[in-house]
């Protein structure tokens, strides 16, 4: 017991007495001989989880089950607070009355450090990505802003004759609201792009994700004389966050618009697809770029593996992270028939899902003349 990084603990449920293995002197400033685990739940655990563990306890202990397992902050020596996790197993009688319960305490410290900085390391890629579409943010903030100015002004205009439109004056009116909504949307894009947050599953729209990303990059795309088109399958739709699936297509999109506008053939194209293959929902970024070496095809999916002169390469390591969590996998591979390369990640359809496949639509964003 005093080898493990493990707290173990006995705890009678009859006399309430708590006992813990010699190690526990680094969690609880309380002495290291038996006492009331509700006393030292209250004097150890950190206010701001102190009434949440004590209540989410005793709703275990009047049920039916046998391991109990919690997080919460511990009031370590001085002001030191530690997180730990806790996982019990609770002995009951044969009529169903706690007995006792051991378990284990365990330090969670070196896990939330690890997890804050790949959540550091995430919001560091999405920065990156949004300094690189700024233009094309500006551009699509500003392009409404200006309709709504010179709607507005004619608007007055119309207002100064002595028998004024109504129709006309309805018109403006409309076109003014469908403007501000549309740079409501692209601030909004924008905005949920930048937060750091925890993945939130819920059902997803994966074609007007990719929508969302194209149209936040098909100004960039433009300026670099490359063709952006989004041609989406009829697929269903998924469980999942939107916001890190639009940070993983952003990223592939952009990574090829990179390859691509080195491309001396003079036809610059990037092409986002989505198709329903094999119960799954593939998405594709294809580009007539200079391709991948075949080497490197596995290895650009590492941390810190870039092939960019000032990239962080962490993109395609994050997005590869996004995927996997969502149960799916990603992978690149240079295309069969002509130049540049392909990356696509599939994810898999619930079998449940209750939800009607999309509509099958073609998009194409001609940003090159």
């Amino acid at each position: 017991m005093r080898a493990s990084n493990d707290v173990i603990f006995h705890w009678n449920a009859h006399s309430g007495l708590l006992r813990w293995s010699a190690n526990g002197g680094r969690f609880f400033t309380a002495p290291p001989r038996p006492c009331n685990a509700w006393r030292l739940l209250q004097r150890c655990v950190d206010k701001r989880d102190r009434e949440r563990v004590r209540h989410e306890l005793q709703l275990f202990m009047a049920g039916g089950a046998a391991v109990w397992e919690n997080e919460f902050t511990l009031k370590g020596r001085g002001k030191a607070r530690v997180p730990v996790r806790v996982r019990g197993i609770l002995v009951r009688d044969v009529s169903g009355k706690p007995l006792k319960m051991v378990g284990a305490l365990s330090d969670m410290t070196d896990a939330h450090a690890a997890k804050e900085a790949a959540r550091a390391l995430a919001r560091a890629a999405r920065l990156a990505t949004i300094g690189e579409i700024t233009a094309g943010i500006t551009h699509e903030v500003n392009q409404p802003l200006g309709a709504i100015l010179n709607n507005a002004e004619t608007g007055l205009f119309l207002l100064q004759r002595k028998r004024p439109s109504i129709g006309m004056l309805r018109t403006i009116l409309e076109d003014i609201r469908n403007d501000d909504l549309r740079a409501s949307q692209v601030v909004r894009r924008t905005r949920a792009l930048l937060q750091t947050r925890e993945m939130i599953r819920e059902q997803v729209s994966l074609n007007k994700v990719l929508a969302e990303a194209v149209d936040l990059l098909w100004m960039q795309a433009k300026r670099r004389g490359i063709a952006l088109t989004l041609s989406q399958g009829s697929i269903p739709s998924i469980s999942g966050d939107s916001v890190h699936l639009q940070q993983v297509i952003i990223n592939l999109i952009g990574n090829a618009l990179d390859a691509t506008e080195v491309d001396i053939t003079g036809s610059k194209r990037v092409e986002v697809l989505s198709q329903y293959v094999d119960s799954s929902i593939r998405v594709s970024v294809r580009d007539t770029g200079c391709g991948i070496a075949p080497e490197q095809l596995e290895d650009i999916f590492e941390s810190f593996h870039s092939g960019k002169v000032e990239g962080l390469g962490l993109g395609l390591s994050i997005a590869r992270a996004i995927v996997k969590a969502h149960g799916g996998h990603i992978y690149a591979e240079n295309n069969l028939h002509g130049p540049g390369a392909t990356v696509s990640f599939e994810l898999p359809v619930p079998v449940d899902a209750s939800t009607t496949p999309f509509p099958s639509t073609l998009l194409v964003r001609q940003a090159a003349d």
